[in-house]
């Protein structure tokens, strides 16, 4: 009797270990889809921002046939201007006012969006090249001669 007592005993302690396990995983849960949230925001912010980048040189380049504006290396320069003030705000600026700034000022939050960055700069370079590739193997495409 004293066994099967026992055995209850243990058992429920383990379900109830197990519960709280469980609610301790939903919550890493939820903060895994806080982190992949923030860096889907943070790449579609940046993308959004190559579209206007290329959308400008587009414009600049039609409006002016001898310009040759390249909005992929523009945005790759933007990009890491942004990073080195981003990585500035987030060790110097917002590490000393932690109680107001706590959440951006972790080194998880900067991880992240540097990895935004960089899966920004990567499509960009990816169409860069397959733009470039396409111009070369067109055989309309025109030559210009410089005289």
């Amino acid at each position: 009797m004293k066994r099967r007592a026992m055995i209850a005993r243990l058992l429920a302690g383990s379900a109830f270990a197990h519960r709280s396990h469980m609610a301790r995983g939903i919550v890493k849960d939820r903060f895994h889809l806080t982190v992949m949230i923030n860096f889907l925001l943070d790449l579609i912010s940046n993308l959004a921002i190559l579209a206007a980048l290329l959308v400008a040189c587009c414009v600049v380049n039609k409006m002016r046939p001898d310009a040759c504006a390249n909005g992929y290396l523009l945005f790759v320069a933007f990009v890491a201007v942004a990073l080195l003030f981003d990585a500035a705000l987030t060790f110097l600026v917002f590490a000393d006012s932690q109680t107001r700034y706590g959440k951006f000022s972790t080194t998880e939050a900067f991880v992240t969006r540097v990895a935004a960055y960089v899966t920004a700069c990567g499509i960009a370079i990816g169409l860069s090249r397959m733009r470039s590739r396409k111009a070369v193997g067109r055989p309309d495409a025109r030559a210009v001669v410089g005289t």
